[in-house]
């Protein structure tokens, strides 16, 4: 069924504003008295490809990663049956009434209908991690920078093997496209190969009277948030809220336990952090783990709960985990900068 009311991220910084959040570098202020620009836009256009961006999908844009993410956007919305569809350079992203994302919003799988349309012998080699979902695994060279950037999350599960090109070693993954080249390791713009083989105007068009030119000033990455902290992570709605002052600042779709391996309820709080750590399951869970390299560990209960990244699954939204509380990369990254040792942790139902 479609999910309840959405807290988006512009209204949750604008709540921020009231919590007494400040930007890193002070108070967020129009360009000129003469001409006011609203702190957190409905709508932004983005001059560098000549479209816009709004609602919904601005806010997923925002909280994901921006243009170093998908890209600038390389179309308007679309209609997609009651929901809208928009491309960016190098994927695309639908507004979704049914998922469980707070900001109700889903990326396409745009990989693999690249993928679809090559002809591969798509031989197995060497990998720096198998994925059983697709029983592929993810070429050594692309291992470290597809771990660290956001894992399947951002980039979707290995669709088709490594394999060499003119244009160099290439992996397809169902979200993205990497290209070992001469110059470095390069993201293909899987986004415009779609819409053009899906025969989508990418043109540009004319600034909405409506919308300002996207300025990132306008939301500033890190705020500075009022001094009592907490974090509410919801087992039903699979929801981490994030409060500073009893004001909501931010929310995050989460991945806890799978029974019998679950997150249990109750009140805690952060009292071991560790920025990376190897994660070894030690007997007392039904899942056998050993994961390296895992980032923003915060644990919160004496079973060593806590949050954490998962590069490894995109199953947020879902129970999936060990008992932990799995996180996106840009959240847990958001949670670490946000919490300290001591910060309380209500888990409920």
């Amino acid at each position: 069924m479609p999910q309840g009311p959405r807290i988006g991220r512009r209204r949750l910084l604008a709540l921020a504003a009231g919590s007494g959040a400040v930007a890193a570098g002070g108070l967020v202020t129009p360009a000129s008295a003469e001409e006011p620009i609203e702190p957190h836009p409905e709508k932004v256009y983005v001059p560098e490809t000549g479209h816009h961006i709004s609602g919904p999908i601005l806010d997923w844009w925002l909280q994901y990663g921006r243009e170093s993410a998908i890209g600038w956007p390389i179309t308007e919305p679309l209609p997609y049956g009651r929901e809208q569809v928009q491309y960016f350079e190098r994927g695309a992203l639908r507004t979704d009434a049914w998922t469980r994302d707070p900001l109700g919003v889903t990326p396409l799988n745009l990989g693999t209908a690249w993928a679809l349309q090559q002809v591969s012998a798509d031989q197995p080699h060497d990998y720096g991690w198998w994925f059983p979902q697709t029983k592929r695994g993810v070429h050594p060279v692309f291992w470290e920078p597809f771990r660290e950037g956001g894992g399947v999350f951002a980039f979707g599960f290995p669709v088709l093997w490594g394999a060499e090109t003119t244009g160099g070693l290439r992996q397809a993954f169902s979200r993205s496209i990497w290209r070992d080249t001469s110059q470095g390791l390069v993201q293909d713009p899987v986004g415009v190969y779609v819409a053009e083989i899906r025969g989508i105007s990418t043109a540009p068009v004319r600034q909405s009277v409506v919308a300002p030119p996207y300025d990132p000033a306008h939301w500033p990455a890190r705020p500075t948030y009022a001094p009592q902290r907490r974090a509410e992570v919801d087992l039903t709605r699979q929801v981490t809220t994030f409060f500073a002052d009893d004001q909501p600042v931010y929310q995050a779709l989460i991945s806890t336990g799978l029974p019998p391996d679950f997150t249990p309820p109750g009140d805690f709080a952060i009292f071991w952090r560790i920025e990376r750590a190897r994660l070894i399951s030690n007997g007392s869970t039904v899942k056998t783990y050993d994961v390296p390299n895992v980032l923003h560990v915060q644990y919160f209960t004496e079973s060593w709960i806590g949050f954490h990244y998962a590069y490894w699954h995109d199953a947020f939204g879902t129970v999936y985990s060990a008992g932990c509380v799995n996180m996106r990369l840009q959240d847990s990254q958001w949670a670490w900068d946000f919490c300290a040792n001591g910060t309380p942790v209500t888990v409920h139902h």
